[in-house]
């Protein structure tokens, strides 16, 4: 049998082990629950305040676009970038505002996408016609011409994109309405306008914005999520803001498709009635 003195010995051993071994379990990394939404780090101490709601998944419930203090182009960055990369938790848990501080948002960002995207096609159209730029200067009318297509092209795209995102996020909310939800249309609308940081992540300009911020693999993985982000985004604010099931939630976000789609017809039905007409007359 051991005797006091051996087992009081026995003990204090194990506790200088222990003791032994707590730098190395500080060492151990643990995962954050919680990720801050306006930079996506765990660890910032300043971009969220205490006193602003969360939801069940812990994004602060304050969109980077309407939050003062940075500059208007960080945040709309930031916006664009978290309703892209982080979709799901930022839909699920968009909250109520102004939805004309979103259309400001959509429009910087669909402007800031069209101009990227003409850009990108200048080296194309470059080497289709590599005599373009000297017949310009060449000729005034040509240079008008195209000088006119850009500036009146790219706002048009512009407001395009704004238009048809705006549509489908009404379209969300009369779907979840006829699965029984209560009507949200004004953030219905603010989730369409907020959609259009898809357009400024997943386009040229936001991929250069990517690889040269976070690296050339960042932007790899950035780009097939403008294919899969519409319908991942959809589900996830139907489930979250209108409380849908997955079933009621897939039905939703099918019968937005399907109007926004009914839409896009009517509008280029009567787009190309009223540009037949003007030709006729």
């Amino acid at each position: 049998m051991r005797g006091p003195g051996v087992v009081e010995s026995a003990r204090s051993d194990r506790g200088a082990r222990l003791d032994e071994r707590e730098p190395e379990l500080d060492l151990v990394e643990v995962p954050a629950a919680v990720v801050c939404a306006t930079c996506g780090d765990p660890d910032c101490p300043g971009c969220a305040t205490l006193d602003e709601p969360t939801h069940a998944s812990g994004v602060v419930a304050v969109v980077p676009w309407e939050r003062p203090g940075a500059s208007a182009l960080a945040r709309l960055w930031q916006t664009a970038r978290l309703a892209t990369r982080e979709h799901q938790a930022f839909f699920s848990a968009l909250p109520e505002g102004d939805a004309s501080a979103a259309f400001g948002f959509a429009l910087g960002a669909e402007l800031a996408a069209a101009l990227g995207l003409a850009l990108a096609l200048v080296p194309g159209v470059l080497l289709i016609a590599p005599g373009l730029p000297t017949a310009a200067l060449a000729d005034a009318a040509l240079a008008a011409q195209i000088a006119r297509a850009l500036i009146l092209g790219v706002p048009g795209l512009a407001l395009l994109m704004v238009a048809l995102h705006a549509v489908h996020g009404l379209a969300l909310d009369a779907g979840a309405k006829r699965q029984g939800a209560r009507p949200h249309r004004a953030r219905g609308l603010r989730f369409g306008l907020y959609a259009c940081g898809w357009d400024l992540v997943t386009l040229p300009l936001g991929l250069v914005i990517l690889a040269v911020a976070d690296g050339p693999r960042a932007a790899l993985r950035t780009l097939p999520l403008g294919m899969t982000v519409p319908r991942r985004a959809a589900l996830a604010y139907l489930r979250g803001v209108h409380q849908l099931d997955s079933r009621q939630a897939r039905a939703a976000a099918r019968s937005a498709v399907w109007r926004t789609l009914a839409v896009v017809a009517a509008a280029l039905a009567l787009s190309t009635a009223a540009l037949m007409g003007a030709a006729l007359r």
